[in-house]
This record gives C-alpha cells, sequence and structure tokens, in this order.
C-alpha cells in the first residue's frame, strides 16, 4: 500500500529487521498511472514540506514511506526536490534475502522502518533517473512489478536464479537479478564496480572515509534539515544523523536518531503520543506512521472513517506505512478547532498540545498515487489521506487477505485490531 505541516501486520522478522514487519497491501486495482505533479501543500497547521506523490505497484509501502521521508528531510535542508529510487532499495532487499537463504517460492516485499534503515546505511540511496532512467519521472514503477513476477517465477519453477539461490552463489545472485530488473549494461558496471561482483563490499564497511562514486549516494553525504527537540533550534545534519546505529530491538543510537513508538491501548497514553506527534509536525519533522488499512472505511473524500466501515463491513485489508503530513484538532483551549490545510499561529499550536485538545484526523502522504477516481473521487491534496480518530483508535474486525475488490466471508475474520499500530519519531519527541 501506500507531507508537510499538519496491514495485515506481520510478526515475521526479516534478516536486516530488528522491528516489525509491514506486509503492505497496494492499491493498484486500475491499471492506468496518472502523474499530475502532487508534491506536498505550503498552507497547512504544520510546515513538513513533502516530496511528490508516488504510487506503489507491488507491496513496499514502508519503502515509499521512507523515501518520502528522507526527501522531505532533504528539501527542508536544501531548497530542492529528489526524486530518489524506491527501486533501488527494493533491488537490495530482494539481494539479501536471496544471498541470505530467506527465501523459498518467492521474495517477501514486506519490511520496517529499520529494515529499509539498514539497507541505505549498506547501499546508500541513487537517483531513479541513474537507476532506472525510463521511470525519473514516472509517478509509478511497473518495472518493480515485472521484476517481481521474473525473480518468484524463477524460484517457483527453477532456473539460473534458483540454483544459485541454492549454492548461495553471491555473484549469480546479483548477476540474475540485475538481469530480472532489466537493467542495462552501464547500470550494471556501475553496481558492481561499487559493491563487487559477488557484493563484496558495502557502504557501512568499504566506504566509511570516501565516496563510492557511480551515482551511489552514502546517507553521510545526504543533507537532512534536523530539530533538537530541547531547543527547538535547526541545524543541517545528514540522512545518518536521523538514522543512526541499531542498537537492539526497535532502538537506535545518535542524537538525532529517529525512534519507533508503539501506540498505546489506554486514552491517556494514546493522547500523549498525539501530543508528541503534533509537536514533531510542528516543528517541520516529518514522521512515519504504520496503521491498519481496511478499504471499506475509506470515502469517496479519502477519509479512513468507522462510520463507512460499520456501514459497509469488512473489506480488503493490509499493513500500511506512509508519512504523517498534518492533522486535524478540537477542544483546543481558547481557539476552538484548527483546521487541517489552515495556518496556524505559534500561540495556536502551543494551545493545540492541550492533554483536553482531540485530534479529529491525521492527514497522511500516501504511495496509492494522485488522482484515482476508482478509490476516491475527491480530497483535501490529491494523493493525500485522512486517518479519522475514530477509525484509527477503533477495535475493528481483523481479516484475511482477499483478492482485490473481494470482501472477506464471516469465517475469515477470526480476531480484532486497532489500526493505529506505531509511529518513528525524530530524537526527543
Amino acid at each position: 500500500m501506500q507531507i508537510r505541516s499538519k496491514s495485515l501486520f506481520l510478526a515475521a522478522m526479516l534478516a536486516l529487521a530488528s522491528g516489525a514487519s509491514v506486509a503492505c497491501s497496494a492499491d493498484t486495482s486500475s491499471d492506468e498511472a496518472t502523474d499530475d505533479g502532487t508534491g506536498g501543500s505550503t498552507d497547512d497547521i504544520t510546515s513538513v514540506d513533502q516530496s511528490k506523490v508516488k504510487r506503489q505497484s507491488i507491496g513496499n509501502c514502508w519503502i515509499y514511506a521512507v523515501t518520502s521521508w528522507h526527501e522531505a528531510l532533504n528539501k527542508a535542508a536544501t531548497g530542492q526536490e529528489q526524486n530518489t529510487s524506491e527501486s533501488w532499495i527494493t533491488f537490495w532487499h530482494w539481494y539479501e534475502q536471496l544471498a541470505n537463504g530467506g527465501v523459498s517460492n518467492e521474495v517477501s516485499t514486506g519490511g520496517s522502518y529499520s529494515t529499509a534503515a539498514e539497507l541505505i546505511n549498506r547501499y546508500g540511496l541513487m537517483m531513479e533517473k541513474d537507476f532506472i532512467a525510463a521511470e525519473a519521472d514516472a509517478e509509478m514503477s511497473m518495472r518493480q512489478s515485472t521484476a517481481l513476477d521474473a525473480v518468484n517465477a524463477q524460484l517457483k519453477s527453477g532456473g539460473p536464479l534458483k540454483d544459485a539461490v541454492g549454492r548461495r552463489d553471491r555473484a549469480a545472485i546479483l548477476k540474475e537479478l540485475m538481469k530480472a530488473w532489466q537493467l542495462d549494461a552501464a547500470v550494471q558496471t556501475r553496481i558492481t564496480s561499487v559493491f563487487g561482483a559477488g557484493v563484496t563490499k558495502t557502504l557501512d564497511k568499504t566506504y566509511v572515509s570516501r565516496a563510492p562514486g557511480n551515482g551511489v549516494i552514502r546517507a553521510v553525504d545526504w543533507p537532512a534539515r534536523l530539530v533538537d527537540a530541547k531547543t527547538h533550534a535547526t541545524t543541517k545534519g545528514t540522512l545518518q544523523d536521523a538514522i543512526g546505529l541499531r542498537q537492539g530491538f526497535g532502538s537506535r543510537t545518535g542524537k538525532f536518531a529517529y525512534q519507533q513508538a508503539y501506540y498505546p491501548s489506554d486514552a491517556a497514553g494514546r493522547r500523549n503520543l498525539q501530543i508528541r506527534i503534533q509537536k514533531a509536525l510542528g516543528d517541520s519533522q516529518p514522521v512515519l506512521i504504520s496503521w491498519h488499512v481496511d478499504f471499506n472505511a475509506l470515502t469517496q473524500d479519502a477519509h479512513f472513517s468507522l462510520g463507512e466501515l460499520k456501514k459497509r463491513g469488512p473489506g480488503r485489508q493490509g499493513g500500511h506505512m506512509t508519512v504523517l503530513h498534518d492533522f486535524e484538532i478540537k477542544n483546543v483551549p481558547g481557539f476552538g478547532e484548527l483546521h487541517a490545510g489552515t495556518p496556524a499561529t505559534p500561540e495556536q499550536l502551543a494551545a493545540s498540545y492541550d492533554p483536553k485538545a482531540a485530534v479529529v484526523f491525521l492527514r497522511v502522504q500516501n504511495s496509492w498515487g494522485g488522482i484515482r477516481p476508482d478509490r476516491w473521487n475527491q480530497s483535501a491534496i490529491p494523493g493525500y489521506h485522512d486517518l479519522d480518530m475514530d477509525y484509527m483508535n477503533a477495535s475493528i474486525k481483523e481479516c484475511d487477505e482477499t483478492e482485490p475488490g473481494q470482501n472477506p466471508t464471516p469465517d475469515m475474520c477470526h480476531g480484532n485490531v486497532t489500526p493505529f499500530q506505531d509511529v518513528v519519531l525524530p530524537a526527543g519527541y
């Protein structure tokens, strides 16, 4: 599946992951891909300046979310919007699974923030134009979809890739994977020049003191605007500062390292975490959010609504990760309601952090494309969705996965789940 100011969750652990893995359900019910130039708005309660909306074609929403997140950090630091490649991170995610024996008949597309952070630490970033030039300006990558089909077909029916995985031949795995992705000769040469034919070199071990070149960008070379949570002073750091280093299960070290926080079960704890989210957005810091999607809760005006879900009953579901963009809140002392998309003064923002104020909805930049008449007719910002708190806080039916367009039958629903799962916040918030 797929911000500037205001899933079925699987427990499987991937080789690189140190947090819960999100098995994203891509909203690909229409084959039409549009490119409307949608980017972040500039007049919301808070001021996280997002990069352009994308549309995933496979279940790697977490990669799209993390890419949007670090592009927003970079845009705030440089004033320039960049288009880095989600396909690049996806490519290395599959390579890690194949080379480390974590695959049987198909590669997993699910992952987590921690998975993405470790992939970036090892393999860095690459601009889309430098990895798959044909998709430099595309809203949706069809190459990811065709590559996934090609890889899984080999794993299921046998072939050079299946054989290479069985022999743990890293050079052969890389070669076959590049072939499945239809990478041109020049890109293949650049990959092997940096990482070696058998991926014997990685950025975290081989290129600590020097840039690798060939279009590969280290996290330490990617500028990022960061904020000290105590002083609210901004600094121009790097993506490496924001990622930090992995330490134990789900935590990371570093003064500015983003940290995962799970959504509490009690009302007071939930409001406290919401305030932390508001404060981060108030300081123009992008925040990642993982949540459980039921498509029958989606309204024509791009809200996820508990009322809509109750009216229609359980629908197709899946885990999802997106980037928070804005919020709407009521019962703000002295101000009443603050509306998403409307500028707020520092005084209004400060008042909105009151424990008695109530968030109405959270607005997210999504990775389902900008214009989607097959899913919603209108939204406040094309490609953005509003997650109503009555939906996010509810206990809804959790059902087995179904095919697109199909609702689960009663015997497929085995328990309940709270849609709001967790967030990844900047340090100190």
